[in-house]
């Protein structure tokens, strides 16, 4: 069939709710080719998801967990250095197992993802498209296995990402952020609301792709066990792509419990991504100015020896008025 793609996804840990597979059965759905990489043999995956060896793209023993802060215990820390190396090595499409393809065409283009802001610039990394072998993404790979298990949340994640878009001067490939997340995380108690239902779907009438922030979900507690209030945007969702929800019901005032931390959490996380963006700053101008004092007493010693030996007068001349111009930078 024309238009037919290949998305991957990685899943590591609990089975598979219809939480986690609604995304994935969103593109299954409109003809397209899911391919799921895990780990573990004992996860039960659907037929119509085809599963693969994760040791495929990156053999390992250990899966790799955010060991601080709000993020701690998440495996998103290892599907970040996961997403890398598969796109490095296959290239193509990479999704989040959480994003739901609203139309059933892809945007045409080698190159795919969002940018949230353009200055500073900041990319989102939810939905990735990238042909094989990019340096990009084996910087990123690079940059990963450097950091092990000692990032903050996200610091592996979009931030890294973003630096590189800046790096390789990709920007230029970037779609509008509402293609890909036409809902933010501040909109998951929404998510769960019947009466916000309506708005939701409308919010995404225009968007290529949804990210469901199911990590959000897992920060806040909401439980796979437990299926989303009838009539909710969730529960729509659900009922669209056939899966059944799980039984009993949330309340929606359990779910405003759960997440009533949301805007505070958010605003936590940008204090620390703001604070970690200017200690680099800081540090990338303590490195410069550290060269350029090498720079300046390289200069000085030259000009040292060269006096020593009687340098010719106009040439003395010259090389001071390169040495001044060094000091007043």
């Amino acid at each position: 069939m024309a238009g037919v793609e290949t998305v991957r996804c990685f899943w590591h840990g609990s089975p598979l709710s219809p939480y986690q597979l609604v995304g994935m059965r969103s593109f299954v759905d409109r003809g397209h080719r899911v391919e799921l990489f895990t780990y573990d043999p004992a996860i039960a995956v659907p037929d119509w998801i085809v599963r693969r060896d994760a040791n495929e793209i990156w053999p390992t023993d250990r899966i790799l967990r955010y060991q601080k802060d709000l993020g701690r215990g998440s495996f998103a820390l290892h599907a970040n250095l996961f997403r890398y190396a598969m796109l490095h090595q296959l290239g193509g499409w990479w999704v989040d197992h959480d994003v739901v393809l609203l139309r059933p065409e892809f945007p045409a283009q080698d190159i795919f993802f969002s940018l949230e802001i353009r200055d500073p610039l900041t990319a989102t990394f939810s939905v990735l498209k990238f042909p094989p072998g990019h340096p990009a993404m084996a910087e990123c790979v690079e940059q990963c296995v450097a950091l092990g298990e000692s990032p903050h949340y996200g610091e592996t994640g979009a931030e890294l990402f973003s630096k590189v878009v800046v790096s390789h001067r990709l920007a230029r490939h970037a779609v509008a952020m509402e293609t890909t997340y036409p809902l933010s995380a501040l909109d998951v108690p929404a998510m769960f609301d019947p009466a916000k239902s309506a708005e939701l779907h409308k919010r995404c009438a225009s968007a290529t792709f949804l990210h469901l922030f199911n990590e959000t979900w897992r920060r806040a507690g909401i439980p796979n066990f437990l299926g989303p209030p009838a009539g909710s945007f969730i529960d729509d969702l659900l009922r669209q792509y056939g899966l059944e929800a799980p039984h009993p019901r949330m309340e929606v005032e359990h779910v405003r419990r759960w997440t009533a931390y949301l805007t505070l959490h958010e605003e936590f996380e940008a204090g620390q991504r703001a604070y970690r963006l200017v200690n680099n700053k800081l540090k990338e101008r303590v490195a410069a100015l550290e060269r350029e004092n090498a720079s300046l007493r390289g200069i000085g010693a030259t000009l040292n020896n060269a006096l020593r030996k009687g340098m010719d007068a106009s040439l003395l001349r010259r090389s001071l008025r390169l040495f001044s111009r060094a000091i007043r930078r």
